[in-house]
């Protein structure tokens, strides 16, 4: 057998592990049915005149690709999926409702798409933007313009940290413990499912590391010891196991990746320096949805 055969299946077996994560993810991690109605009617209005306007998507985002698909058919737009690993597009891949043939792929870096200059129509990306080191972001919107025509679209659904007074930061173990008994409580009133509430208790916890951590980064493990403490508490509380079960099966895979998560004000100076007519999207259909707009802004 061939190397090049075994990297093949190879790559083919992470694809099923890619696709198996992502059916684990819930609203937050992933476009809500409302975050992508406000993406698809913000595209809509733009390319809707064009003739075979070329999207591109940074990552493999297999929402993205199925709005998209439907730009293809209606429109004859072209789209490319911008995603380092090949891993990871395949698995998207098996999670798309609609094969679009008129979809491409470049293994590329988002910091260097090695794309033309002014070529695409529209940019879209699904926290990309948190994935991008501090020192690097100014790279990353530097090639996003660079890759956008005049006038084109950028649209990202990003994270943004409001600075609300409010806020009661998740530090210490008795006030992680005490956010797991609000979810216990209402797991057991029926008024979330085990699996929903692992997916926000978690998202919760890496947001709230940004209180922790230098550098505006986020990451899930800084919490790893208040959780094992926490964790041992319930040794006898068979809910609460699966509750820490399914834990390690959605948040190990990323315990250890790092996040970036700006203040609203740094980000939209940011968008300033490259982008016009910056509007804010919101949803409304997940619980943390505020902590995840979907900005939309023009290419200068």
């Amino acid at each position: 057998m061939s190397t090049k055969t075994t990297l093949l299946k190879r790559q083919k077996a992470d694809w099923g592990k890619w696709a198996n994560y992502w059916k684990l993810l819930r609203e937050c991690a992933r476009p809500s049915k409302q975050d992508i109605a406000t993406i698809g009617k913000l595209v809509n209005e733009h390319i809707k005149k064009k003739l075979r306007p070329l999207i591109v998507i940074l990552g493999a985002t297999p929402e993205f690709r199925d709005l998209c698909a439907g730009y293809s058919l209606q429109y004859g737009a072209h789209v490319i999926c911008v995603e380092l690993l090949e891993s990871m597009y395949g698995g998207m891949g098996q999670l798309t409702t609609i094969k679009n043939k008129k979809e491409g792929v470049v293994y590329e870096n988002w910091l260097d798409t090695k794309l033309p200059n002014g070529v695409a129509d529209i940019v879209m990306g699904d926290l990309t933007e948190g994935n991008i080191d501090t020192e690097f972001r100014d790279n990353y919107f530097h090639e996003m313009h660079r890759i956008l025509k005049k006038g084109g679209l950028y649209i990202s659904r990003t994270t943004i940290y409001h600075n609300q007074k409010q806020d009661k930061p998740l530090l210490d173990k008795e006030s992680i413990k005490k956010h797991i008994e609000k979810y216990r409580k209402d797991i057991l009133n029926g008024e979330i499912s085990l699996h929903v509430a692992v997916a926000y208790f978690g998202a919760e916890l890496i947001w709230h590391s940004y209180y922790k951590l230098p550098d505006k980064k986020l990451q899930f493990s800084i919490f790893k010891k208040e959780l094992s403490e926490i964790r041992e508490g319930y040794r006898n509380d068979a809910l609460m196991k699966e509750f820490f079960i399914r834990m390690d099966q959605f948040w190990n895979p990323i315990a250890e990746k790092y996040f970036t998560y700006y203040a609203e004000s740094e980000t939209l100076d940011r968008y300033k320096k490259y982008f016009k007519d910056i509007h804010c999207c919101y949803s409304y259909d997940y619980p943390v949805a505020h902590l995840t707009p979907v900005m939309a802004m023009t290419a200068k």
